[in-house]
């Protein structure tokens, strides 16, 4: 064999030589030369590899931990989390690297971050979401804004529909929608309400405790007289009066609240039983007629006393609630007198509403009842009508258009 073919051999015996050497040391480092280098690290992810999140919403860390050999390695993790855009909808990796302090070993994890878009965008009103307009005057609406939290600013996508007619008084409603690229849809209304300013012009009748027999006298009145009034109804006189509660709607009355029981030491032993109380009421009013009322008359008042005598301080918190149990509620600027006693003469009542709505008051409002004892109101009703109508003035019942009337607050 040639010196050379021997060499090449010898050469080659070495390295296998050398390698295998190599591979045993490697396998067996004895003294641990190599351990750092042969180290694998390891990711545990905690909780769901898979998660939905809502677009807009920051991602939260469900939380991690890694090890290198015995060591928590979790602090060397490294995790892309600028490859999840929240702003736009998609399905993302979330990868999490560790590598050990050799560089020579290297592990992943990854999540599937969904970015979906199912929240709908939020339209905020400029402006007052009830605004009063004079009959006549322009209506200039104020416009809204909408925002969305993954398409952003979608301010000029809004659609606005205005039918508000300031020619004509009464109640209108401004409708604004708008959607977002994924198709959620939101609205918001603002109410317009267009009223004349009475001057004492339009008188509102108000009839309280009823309904009872002499209810349908007044009705008939109304009627001849084609004016209309406000009737606040105790509950508990509803049941086998329900025909002229229908009556009340049919023919264009507001139908309003007076609790159910008019029990003062009930209603105003807190701020619950009175809410209870009215609520049984309006449930009731709108099983019978379909019309759910929006205003209500506290018994007493809202300037009444006689309830600090259940609860000091409750109508100060009870004329504050209305609104959030959507409702307005409504005193009196005039009184006919008739709630002091009953077979009052129909002359002294008479006397007592002309007086108050010669006064011109802006709005006036006049407090009757129409309780079965209440004989005598119905005949002076029945001169009211005929003369304030004949002194050019109208009766009207109270609607969204009439600036409410509040006493001061005692309690």
């Amino acid at each position: 064999m040639k010196k050379s073919v021997k060499a090449v051999i010898a050469v080659f015996v070495v390295l296998i030589v050398l390698a295998v050497g190599f591979l045993l040391v490697w396998q067996l480092d004895v003294f641990g030369i190599f351990k750092e280098y042969k180290i694998k690290p390891e990711i545990n992810l905690q909780g769901s590899t898979e998660i939905t999140l809502e677009g807009g919403t920051p991602f939260e860390e469900p939380g991690f931990s890694a090890t290198l050999g015995d060591e928590d390695a979790t602090d060397l993790v490294e995790v892309d989390y600028k490859s999840i855009d929240i702003t736009k909808t998609g399905t993302y990796e979330l990868i999490y690297t560790l590598t050990n302090k050799k560089g020579t070993n290297k592990t992943e994890a990854v999540r599937l971050i969904e970015v979906v878009d199912t929240t709908a965008p939020t339209i905020t009103l400029k402006g007052g979401k009830t605004v009063k307009v004079k009959i006549g005057e322009a209506y200039k609406d104020a416009g809204a804004t909408a925002a969305d939290k993954v398409d952003g600013d979608l301010s000029k996508n809004i659609q606005i529909q205005n039918n508000v007619d300031t020619s004509k008084k009464g109640k209108y409603t401004v409708k604004y929608t708008v959607a977002d690229a994924a198709g959620n849809k939101a609205s918001a209304q603002r109410d317009v309400i267009v009223f004349k300013q009475s001057s004492g012009e339009v008188v509102y009748l108000t009839f309280d405790d009823g309904p009872s027999y002499n209810t349908i006298k007044i009705l008939d009145l109304l009627k001849q007289y084609d004016c209309h009034a406000t009737f606040f109804i105790v509950g508990q006189n509803i049941p086998g009066n329900e025909a002229i509660l229908k009556r009340m709607a049919d023919e264009g009355h507001t139908l309003a609240v007076h609790t159910y029981t008019h029990d003062y030491a009930e209603i105003y032993r807190s701020e619950a039983a009175f809410w209870a109380d009215n609520q049984k009421t309006r449930d009731l009013i709108k099983k019978v007629t379909g019309v759910e009322p929006v205003f209500m008359r506290f018994p007493g008042g809202g300037s009444n006393t006689i309830s600090a005598n259940y609860s000091s301080g409750i109508m100060s918190t009870l004329t504050g609630q209305c609104k959030d149990h959507g409702y307005e509620y409504f005193d009196w600027n005039i009184s006919s007198g008739d709630a002091n006693a009953d077979g009052l003469p129909a002359k002294q009542l008479y006397d007592n509403i002309m007086a108050g709505i010669h006064e011109n008051y802006e709005t006036p409002i006049v407090l009757m009842h129409d309780t079965g004892a209440k004989d005598t109101t119905v005949t002076a009703v029945a001169k009211v009508l005929k003369v304030g109508l004949s002194e050019g003035y109208a009766f009207e019942a109270i609607d969204e258009t009439v600036s409410p009337i509040h006493h001061a607050v005692n309690n």
